[in-house]
């Protein structure tokens, strides 16, 4: 088996007043008032844009116009490297250099899901950041990765794209111990308790290289 290294990514909301600038505008016209007087008609205008914002903010950290890159992990046996509380652009050049280098050693680089979200996440904010992304890493006719990643949850589905399964179940039916926090709250853990963050990223790390492992005693 060749040498390999997993990694995993953690994002989060853009300030509010980013997000808000970018989403689209609120159309008042939208919302149907009928024969509501102008108080009460207002207040459901009102009570419609609050919405409308709230769910936006509440899906952002998964959206890369909404989102951020908060946090980069890769590791390999010998090695655990954290991109954390850098610029955002800063911990997109270092992750994209780190992976062409194994890319020509002939490594592989795995993850969780990372075809449908960790993935195309850094390559859209690679994007917005202007980020050189290695040719070689970029998926082919924009549709399929190279063969030097590998997702674990498509090893999962095997050809099944309707089964899903998260990375803490997939780890406990391996009999392994699962996750230790949620990524829903990673953005306020890390301003609260950067070593909690931390903690929480390494083990992510390590559950996917277990993981990993057991994929590939199969494969």
């Amino acid at each position: 088996m060749r040498n390999f290294w997993v990694f995993d990514i953690e994002t989060g909301p853009l300030p509010d007043e980013e997000i808000e600038r970018i989403a689209p505008k609120f159309d008042p016209d939208a919302v149907k008032v009928g024969n509501l007087g102008i108080e009460k008609a207002m207040e459901k205008i009102n009570a419609a844009k609050d919405a409308h914002l709230r769910s936006i903010k509440a899906k952002a950290a998964l959206k890369a116009e909404y989102g951020e890159v908060l946090a980069i992990g890769y590791a390999n046996p010998a090695d655990t490297v954290l991109l954390i509380c850098k610029k955002e652009k800063e911990m997109l050049e270092m992750f994209w250099e780190a992976a062409d280098e194994s890319y020509h050693a002939k490594e592989l680089f795995v993850g969780f899901n990372v075809f449908n979200f960790d993935l195309p996440f850094l390559i859209r904010r690679s994007i917005i950041n202007g980020v050189k992304v290695p040719p070689g890493l970029l998926p082919r006719n924009n549709r399929y990765f190279p063969d030097f990643f590998v997702d674990l949850m498509q090893m999962w589905q095997a050809g099944d794209y309707r089964e899903l399964i998260s990375l803490d179940r997939f780890a406990k039916a391996l009999g392994h111990e699962g996750k230790n926090g949620s990524g829903k709250f990673f953005s306020q853990t890390l301003k609260e308790d950067e070593s909690a963050a931390i903690e929480y990223l390494k083990n992510d790390l390590l559950l996917t290289r277990k993981t990993a492992e057991s994929c590939f005693r199969s494969y």
